[in-house]
């Protein structure tokens, strides 16, 4: 299964599609302007090169869990408190809206 998708991904990376050139040019412009390399988007045999290597040593999905979601310091506490007339100003919005709707018709 992993075969076949990581195929799938660079299939998918080296067809040739309309307008290549644009895409191209559309998808290298954020790595030119953040100081990346632009041309890093036409290594596709090197990295998945890499990402088998990787899956073969048994590393690649090991702890990225852990990683990224459960050991991860960075969170967003939001609080909700209930508005109650919420719904009576939503409600006079419509009227009000109905109205102006109903005057500007012959």
């Amino acid at each position: 299964m992993f075969e076949s998708t990581l195929h799938q991904v660079e299939f998918g990376a080296k067809k040739t599609k309309t307008h290549t050139g644009l895409m191209y040019i559309s998808h290298m412009v954020p790595y030119a302007l953040h100081g990346g390399d632009p041309l890093d988007m036409f290594k596709i045999n090197e990295y998945s090169a890499r990402i088998r290597a990787d899956f073969e040593k048994g590393g690649l999905f090991e702890g990225l869990v852990e990683k990224h979601l459960a050991g991860n310091k960075h969170f967003l506490k939001m609080l909700y408190s209930p508005d109650g007339t919420k719904a009576d100003r939503d409600e006079a919005e419509d009227k009000a809206n109905l109205v102006a709707l109903d005057t500007a018709l012959s």
